[in-house]
């Protein structure tokens, strides 16, 4: 209930002070194990991502450990199951992604930024290696979304939102995981980075 009243009250703050628009929703699976993988430019773009994607169904959300520290939000983000994340470990924090494998094996949606972090200048940016490893681990399809117009919010116009096509791990035997792992988590960034606007 609380979680449908937020993602409400975000989705009339988009449509309200922005020029506002989300495309693609038709392309979001409405069961099974799903990664929506986003572009990161602001912190605008979770609850511009996550409010109209509920509208087809709930997700998860992979975000910064320190955001449970703050007041408020922090209650908010474990009530509504977000999954945090210490970016601080150089080789990755294996138990945020224990926990992102198991929300994926019981068939639910997560939202994350390939990229790990918010753009210093609005450009795409590499991303991590992690999703690659998910999707190897779970075999579940990936959905490029891609934000535009929030670098710089809240002092921004226009706003928008698509969502692309599903797009799946081809397992090469032939590859270290490893190496495949980066390889796919390429490949997300690329179809999110294509979609057209």
């Amino acid at each position: 209930m609380l979680l449908n009243l937020i993602k409400l009250i975000a989705r009339v703050y988009f449509r309200t002070f922005y020029d506002f628009k989300a495309e693609g929703l038709e392309n979001i699976p409405t069961t099974g194990a799903l990664i929506i993988a986003g572009n990161h430019l602001s912190n605008a773009d979770p609850p511009a991502i996550g409010s109209f994607a509920g509208l087809v169904r709930d997700s998860r959300f992979v975000a910064k450990k320190e955001l449970f520290s703050v007041p408020g939000l922090g209650w908010f983000f474990r009530r509504s199951g977000y999954i945090p994340v210490d970016r601080a470990r150089t080789i990755g924090d294996f138990g945020a992604l224990k926990e992102v494998v198991h929300a994926l094996e019981q068939g639910q949606s997560v939202v994350m930024f390939p990229e790990g972090t918010r753009s210093k200048n609005g450009k795409p940016q590499k991303p991590k290696s992690g999703i690659g490893f998910l999707v190897y681990k779970t075999g579940a399809p990936v959905l490029p979304v891609k934000v535009e117009g929030t670098f710089g919010w809240p002092w921004v116009r226009k706003i928008r939102v698509k969502f692309g096509t599903v797009i799946h791990l081809e397992k090469n035997p032939e590859l270290e995981p490893k190496a495949q792992y980066k390889q796919f988590a390429n490949e997300v960034m690329e179809a999110i980075n294509s979609i057209h606007i």
